[in-house]
């Protein structure tokens, strides 16, 4: 376990600083762009997201899931994936730009930003073959690189951004600008690392392979894509353009939780594929999701009992609706970490339709939930049916997780959680006095760190953590 965090601190460096330094872009966005402009930008990138899956087709999971299998030509492997997400997503690109007059003012209603959304569009080609570099370089264990790439890559990302935005004052467009310049830097720095891997061999018997992995795993994405972003469509069609942007807000400051998330997927499934044989697996894996949900613990009371100051932190008195939402938001976005350790089963036994399964049932809810309230108690449904969707889908993946590799997660960390987070939230709404909180906030983090170092022997763990080579 102790070795995991090593590698999750070394790989995730970069995903945490870009999570990071997408925070705290947030003071320029709100205080440059007026909040219909921010909310244009938040349904143009929430298009994005859906736009991206069908872009690569997951292709990038199913190289993963054999890339230590032995008796499979990992140049031929990756080389099959690299055409094919190539393929996909060229010909995705076509059909959108073609046809953008329908998404721009049909379906997101965001008339007048058609530059945007033509930009965003050339994201996707450029932003699926990141990643697939991006991710070979993890597999090949070359962590500095790694590190290096993507925090250069992260940088050219946001001085385009900050230039196309402030000093051009071009709108959102600088935005995309900004995403896509580093994108392409990106490209080239992570080919060139991996450009052994890539020759002109294709095998339709390793597409078929790895599509019949990625594939039934598109439903869960999609259904995780309405989880998150259906909602902020909604609340432009039900309520306002401008309750998008508050609403906005909160789900890009919630997204600390995502930079650990991201990080944490970056070292999971080699760390799980490696290991799955290790006959101490089972109970190193349910030591490590105590120990990652009672981070989460930690790091959902802190953000919820400080929410307003951290609105404020990051934007202005106009967005401070976004602290009640940011609470809310804290389970949902803790659920989808801890929703690596409740997939484990259906991935390691291949029976990736289990995760759609799940995913579906849960977004199922959510859209019945948004669609049913959203009109009638406004915008607070959506963080409260996204929690309920993200809650049932784990609930359902543990069961398909017990069932094919026969570990319980336990129930009592996600109960502490659910419950926490509530306190928090009618505390914020009954007592006023700021001072109160930190003092609550203040004995909570005492107590905590008290129960870490004597459960888990800090000082012993750090002298192992720092012994540990890779």
């Amino acid at each position: 376990m102790i070795k995991f965090f090593k590698q999750f601190f070394i790989y995730g460096f970069a995903s945490i600083l870009g999570k990071i330094a997408a925070v705290f872009l947030l003071p320029i966005y709100t205080n440059v762009l007026s909040q219909n402009e921010y909310g244009a930008m938040a349904l143009i990138t929430a298009a994005k997201g859906i736009i991206d899956l069908f872009s690569n087709l997951n292709i990038h999971s199913g190289v993963a899931r054999d890339y230590y299998e032995k008796d499979i030509d990992r140049i031929k492997l990756i080389s099959t994936g690299f055409y094919s997400i190539l393929f996909f997503s060229i010909i995705v690109f076509v059909i959108l730009y073609t046809t953008q007059h329908f998404w721009i003012v049909n379906v997101l209603n965001v008339a007048g930003y058609e530059k945007s959304f033509v930009v965003m569009l050339l994201t996707i080609p450029a932003g699926s073959l990141f990643s697939y570099f991006a991710i070979l370089t993890r597999y090949k264990q070359k962590a500095v690189l790694y590190s290096v790439g993507t925090v250069f890559q992260l940088l050219i990302q946001i001085s385009l951004t900050i230039y196309f935005v402030v000093a051009l004052r071009a709108g959102i467009v600088g935005v995309f600008y900004g995403i896509l310049g580093g994108e392409i830097i990106g490209i080239l720095f992570f080919f060139f690392l991996n450009k052994e891997f890539i020759k002109i061999r294709f095998d339709k018997n390793l597409l078929q392979r790895i599509l019949v992995f990625s594939l039934p795993t598109l439903p869960a994405i999609l259904a995780g894509w309405l989880d998150s972003s259906l909602g902020q469509i909604l609340i432009g069609k039900y309520v306002s353009v401008k309750d998008v942007g508050i609403y906005s807000v909160a789900l890009r400051i919630s997204s600390v939780f995502l930079l650990f998330n991201i990080a944490f997927g970056n070292v999971w499934y080699p760390y799980l594929y490696e290991n799955i044989k290790n006959k101490k697996f089972s109970t190193e894996v349910l030591r490590l999701f105590n120990v990652v949900a009672s981070i989460l613990l930690i790091l959902s009371i802190n953000i919820s009992l400080l929410s307003n100051e951290i609105v404020l932190l990051l934007s202005n008195k106009n967005y401070i609706e976004a602290g009640k939402y940011l609470i809310i938001l804290s389970i949902p976005m803790s659920i989808t970490i801890l929703n690596w350790f409740s997939i484990m089963g259906p991935n390691i036994s291949r029976k990736t339709k289990y995760v759609s399964y799940a995913t579906i049932m849960g977004s199922t809810l959510n859209i019945a939930l948004i669609i049913t309230l959203l009109p009638f108690y406004g915008v607070i449904v959506v963080p409260i049916a996204l929690g309920i969707s993200r809650i049932a889908s784990y609930f359902i993946s543990s069961y398909y997780t017990k069932r094919e590799i026969q570990i319980n997660l336990p129930v009592k960390p996600i109960l502490m959680l659910i419950v926490g987070v509530l306190i928090c939230f009618f505390l914020k709404q009954s007592i006023f006095h700021k001072y109160i909180i930190w003092l609550v906030l203040g004995l909570f983090n005492a107590v905590m760190i008290y129960y870490f170092y004597k459960k888990y022997n800090l000082t012993n763990v750090l002298q192992k953590f720092a012994l540990i080579r890779e």
